[in-house]
C-alpha cells in the first residue's frame, strides 16, 4: 500500500456525535487529508489513479474515530476468570498479587498481545496501560502497530521503590525519544494507598523532569477515602494535589469516590477513566463522580441555551470554570476484574447505571456517552479523536446492517447500546489496517492462544505465591 487510501461513500460520525452522510474520507501518509461530500468528491477524484490510491468501499457503513481504552492492565488477560466471586480485599491479597508474583516477562508480553488483539477486535485504536514489565507491553504494542500510552507501575510500599522509579525513568526516556509516535510512556505510581506522600512527590518531580504525565489509581472505593483520612488526615485527592501529581497531565484510574470539595484540586489536564464493570464485579459502589458530572452537564447545557444572561467576569468567571464538565473517559481495567476489554461495553454500563442511580432516564443521553468515548483521546499526546482534516487516521468502520443492530434509527444508539465486535468491519491506526473485513491482522491468533494456554497450565500447576504487597 502506498499510504494513500480513500474510505469511499461512508457516513461519518464526528467527535461531537454529529453525522455527515455520503462522504469520502481521504487518507495520505497516515493523516486524514480531506473529508469530501457528494458534490466535492467528484471534483477531487481526478488525481487519484488506480495505481496510486487504494479505495475501500464503505457504502452504508459509519466511519468514526477509534476507541480509546483509557485505563487497563492488558497482560491481565492471562488471569481472566482466576478471581471470581470474592471481595476486593480477597481479590488483591489471595488471588491477583500472589499470582502476579510468578508472572514472567514472557507471560506479560503474551498477555499484552492477547489483550491488544481483543481491543483491536472491539474497535480500540489506543490504550493506556499501567503494569510491570512495561517494556514487554511496549514491545507488543509496537509490533502490533496500535497506539499506546504505558505507565510502568511503581509500588511505594516495597523497599526498592526508588530503584523501580529510576528504572522506569530510563525506560521512559528510551521509548519516548526513540520509538516513534505510536508508543509513549509516563510515570505510574500505583495509588495513594500503596505510595506514601513522599513517594508520590518523587514521582511528580520525576514526571516534570521527563516532561511526561502520570497515570494513577485513586479513590476506587469509599473505604480508601476513610483509610486515607485515618492515616494521613487528608483525602486521596488532597494528597495528590499537595504532592504535585495533579500539576502534570494525569490519567485518574477510577476516581469515582471523589469528594465534592476535591473537585477544585483537578488540573486542566486531568482525565478520569471509569471502569464500571469492575465496580459491579467487586461491589465497590458507583461513587459520586457520575452525579457531579451530570450536575455540571446540566448547568453547561443551561448556559449554552442562555448565553446572553450568563456573565463571565469576576467571581462568575471562576465559578464558571469550576462548573465546567469534567473530563471523563472510559477504561476497562484488567480482564481479571472486567473479564473483557471493550470500552463500548463499559460506557454502556456507565450510562445505564447513571440513569438508574439518578432516577432520571434522560440523564447521560447518547451524545454525552459518545463524548465520554471520545474523551480518551484527550490524554494522548497525538492528534487523534475526530474524522476531520489534519487528524491521524485512527479510525473504525462500523457495519450496522446486522440483526442485532437493525433497524438503524439513530447510529449512535445502535453503536452505544447494541453493537459489539461483530459490527467492527475495519480498524485503522495511522491509516494502516489492523482489522480488515472482520479479521484482526496483528498476529497469528492460533499461536497466541496456544502460548496463553501454556501459561494458564503453568499457573495452575505452580499455584499462587506469597506476595509482599498488601491491600
Amino acid at each position: 500500500m502506498s499510504g494513500s487510501l480513500v474510505l469511499a461513500n461512508a457516513n461519518v460520525i464526528r467527535a461531537d456525535g454529529s453525522i455527515q452522510t455520503g462522504c469520502d474520507v481521504v487518507v495520505r501518509n497516515g493523516v486524514i487529508e480531506e473529508v469530501l461530500n457528494r458534490e466535492e468528491r467528484d471534483l477531487s477524484c481526478s488525481d487519484r489513479s488506480v495505481n496510486t490510491w487504494e479505495v475501500c468501499d464503505c457504502t452504508d457503513c459509519f466511519v468514526t474515530p477509534g476507541l480509546v481504552n483509557l485505563h487497563t492492565h492488558s497482560p491481565m488477560t492471562i488471569l481472566r476468570g482466576i478471581a471470581e466471586d470474592v471481595n476486593v480485599e480477597e481479590w488483591f491479597n489471595r488471588k491477583i498479587w500472589p499470582f502476579e508474583s510468578i508472572l514472567t516477562e514472557k507471560d506479560v508480553y503474551i498477555g499484552a498481545m492477547l489483550g491488544i488483539y481483543e481491543m483491536i477486535d472491539c474497535g480500540t485504536t489506543a490504550f493506556c496501560d499501567h503494569y510491570f514489565f512495561a517494556d514487554k507491553i511496549a514491545s507488543a504494542a509496537f509490533e502490533s502497530g496500535i497506539r499506546a500510552d504505558i505507565a510502568p507501575t511503581v509500588f511505594g510500599m516495597v523497599p526498592n521503590w526508588r530503584e523501580a522509579l529510576d528504572e522506569a525513568s530510563l525506560l521512559i526516556e528510551n521509548i519516548n525519544h526513540k520509538w516513534g509516535s505510536l508508543v509513549k510512556m509516563r510515570i505510574g505510581p500505583h495509588a495513594p494507598y500503596t505510595c506514601s506522600p513522599s513517594v508520590l512527590e518523587a514521582c511528580a518531580e520525576r514526571a516534570v523532569e521527563l516532561n511526561v504525565g502520570i497515570h494513577i489509581h485513586v479513590s476506587e472505593t469509599e473505604k480508601q477515602i476513610k483509610d486515607s483520612i485515618t492515616q494521613y488526615g487528608k483525602t486521596p485527592f488532597a494528597i495528590l494535589k499537595e504532592s504535585g501529581v495533579l500539576d502534570v497531565p494525569c490519567i485518574i484510574g477510577h476516581g469515582i469516590w471523589i469528594q465534592e470539595e476535591e473537585l477544585s484540586y483537578l488540573g486542566d489536564d486531568a482525565v478520569f477513566a471509569v471502569c464500571p464493570k469492575t465496580y459491579l464485579k467487586l461491589s465497590s459502589g458507583f461513587g459520586n463522580l457520575y452525579r457531579f458530572q451530570w450536575e455540571r452537564l446540566a448547568k453547561d447545557e443551561a448556559r449554552r441555551l442562555d448565553q446572553g444572561n450568563y456573565e463571565v467576569s469576576g467571581e462568575s468567571s471562576c465559578l464558571g470554570r469550576l462548573e465546567e464538565p469534567l473530563k471523563i473517559g472510559v477504561g476497562t481495567d484488567g480482564a481479571a476484574s472486567s473479564n473483557t476489554l471493550n470500552p463500548l461495553e463499559q460506557v454502556r454500563l456507565y450510562g445505564l447505571l447513571a440513569k438508574d442511580h439518578l432516577g432520571d432516564a434522560s440523564a447521560y443521553p447518547l451524545k454525552s456517552l459518545w463524548q465520554m468515548l471520545m474523551n480518551g483521546h484527550l490524554a494522548l499526546s497525538a492528534n487523534t479523536g475526530d474524522v476531520a482534516p489534519g487528524y491521524a487516521a485512527d479510525l473504525v468502520v462500523w457495519d450496522l446492517d446486522m440483526v442485532h443492530t437493525w433497524p438503524v434509527y439513530d447510529p449512535l444508539a445502535s453503536i452505544l447500546y447494541s453493537a459489539d465486535a461483530r459490527n467492527v468491519r475495519h480498524v485503522l491506526v495511522e491509516g494502516h489496517f489492523k482489522k480488515r473485513d472482520g479479521k484482526v491482522l496483528v498476529c497469528n491468533v492460533e499461536e497466541l492462544l496456544k502460548e496463553s494456554q501454556d501459561i494458564r497450565d503453568r499457573l495452575v500447576t505452580e499455584g499462587p505465591k506469597t506476595s509482599e504487597l498488601k491491600y
